[in-house]
């Protein structure tokens, strides 16, 4: 009797093992590592990028993403994403690129993916010349600084974006246009493009392009604006956007490029500078890089106001700064669409106040208040520093031909599109043959 005691508790205890076994199990249904990737394509093939897409997998927490080159050898793990593509930039033209993804999640990572290869296409002479994008502005009736600066360089200067109008929180614009702006450059090849602005506030962005109605009528109004007035495109610089209207930003981007694009119109973005994407950031995270990349013909990166009026006194654009930028965009946007945002300014920072100059202004600060220009290496830009007559210290930062060098020495070796100048009118003539002799202008 003992023994058939005995024989029956094992047994129980078996089906009680084998029922929590189960019911394990049961319970953790996804708790597996992720099948493997398919579906890998490589597409929008350029002198210098590639874009990658395949099928999500279903419990996959992102996907490593690896590649070769010149052969199917050697693989180097080049990024891990979130979602199922990537554009992978700053590439070598004319050269052959192997490929394959694995995806992850907490209990491992996946087999690979098939493996595959697309080419670079070859650099041509078309893709060598630099475009230069001068911002200009009308603050009244008459004003001539911009129209004067882009008279004065009008064979250097490929295109202008009037700072013009302003969006209302209906998508209303209203603005001053700068009407011989614009026929000048309609007759003297350089393409013009209206820029939208929304005075940096937030809240009207945020009622603009969360709204679908209010969306579509500000889309209208910009391309009856484009058609009236002569331009050939548009520049959207909408700042201050809530980082929450991230997806919607984008939404509006990808809506007016469909609107525009059919009837041969260009679709431009000035977006803030940043080295790395932070989708919470209070300035730039409504800002998706590689997403807006999809909906645009170029973007220009505001690699300007590092330190800014409202801050501590430094560098406008520190080299080390810019260079970050730069290369953080170029591993999401394709190097051929960016143009590096450069200034021609500075700012004179005191404890009364702060206040802006062109380049031609510092010089004149300078020489007024009997101080020397001096050179700061690290961040390769011209400073200096002198007390008023009220005795007032001032620290003076700027930008100016020899800064400017630097800059598009970065476009040179990273094969941006170009540069883009704010503003036409506070630039000198040592700033312009700085840009001759790095772009052979």
């Amino acid at each position: 009797m003992k023994i058939k005691r005995n024989f029956v508790g094992i047994i129980a205890l078996i089906i009680t093992l084998i029922l929590n076994s189960q019911f394990a199990l049961a319970a953790k249904p996804n708790s597996s590592v992720p099948k493997a990737p398919t579906g890998l394509t490589a597409s929008n093939i350029s002198v210098n990028a590639i874009t990658l897409n395949w099928s999500s997998v279903s419990g996959a927490s992102g996907y490593y993403v690896y590649m070769a080159t010149p052969n199917d050898t050697n693989y180097t793990k080049v990024a891990t994403v979130t979602s199922p593509s990537l554009i992978k930039s700053a590439l070598t033209a004319n050269t052959q690129y192997w490929f394959y993804i694995s995806a992850y999640n907490r209990y491992g990572t996946s087999l690979n993916s098939i493996h595959i290869t697309a080419t670079t296409l070859a650099a041509t002479t078309s893709t060598t010349k630099k475009q230069i994008l001068g911002f200009t502005t009308y603050y009244y009736s008459g004003d001539p600084s911009s129209y004067n600066s882009m008279a004065a360089n009008t064979s250097t200067i490929d295109e202008i974006a009037t700072q013009t109008y302003n969006t209302d929180s209906f998508g209303n614009i209203s603005g001053l246009i700068p009407t011989n702006q614009i026929t000048y450059a309609n007759n003297n090849g350089v393409k013009t493009y209206v820029m939208l602005q929304n005075n940096f506030d937030g809240n009207i962005a945020k009622s603009v392009l969360e709204n679908q109605a209010n969306r579509q009528a500000l889309e209208n109004n910009l391309l009856n604006a484009i058609k009236v007035n002569g331009y050939k495109g548009v520049n959207v610089d909408l700042e201050g956007v809530f980082y929450y209207d991230r997806n919607y930003y984008t939404t509006f981007v990808q809506e007016l490029y469909n609107l525009l694009t059919p009837l041969g119109y260009s679709v431009t973005l000035s977006v803030p500078a940043k080295t790395s994407d932070s989708p919470t950031n209070s300035w730039s995270g409504a800002y998706d890089y590689a997403a807006l990349s999809n909906y645009c013909d170029k973007i220009a990166i505001m690699t300007y106001d590092e330190h800014y009026a409202g801050g501590a006194a430094g560098p406008v654009a520190s080299i080390g700064w810019v260079e970050n930028v730069v290369k953080y965009a170029v591993t999401v946007i394709p190097s051929e669409k960016i143009m590096l945002g450069v200034a021609a300014y500075g700012y004179d920072w005191a404890s009364s106040g702060t206040k802006a100059y062109g380049v031609n202004g510092m010089n004149n600060l300078a020489a007024t208040n009997n101080t020397t220009i001096k050179w700061d290496d690290v961040s390769k830009t011209p400073y200096f520093n002198y007390t008023d007559t009220s005795g007032i210290y001032h620290s003076a930062w700027f930008e100016n031909g020899q800064s400017l060098g630097y800059k598009l020495d970065l476009v040179n070796s990273y094969n941006l599109n170009g540069i883009a100048i704010w503003r036409l009118g506070l630039e000198n003539t040592d700033y312009w043959t700085s840009i001759k002799t790095k772009f052979n202008r």
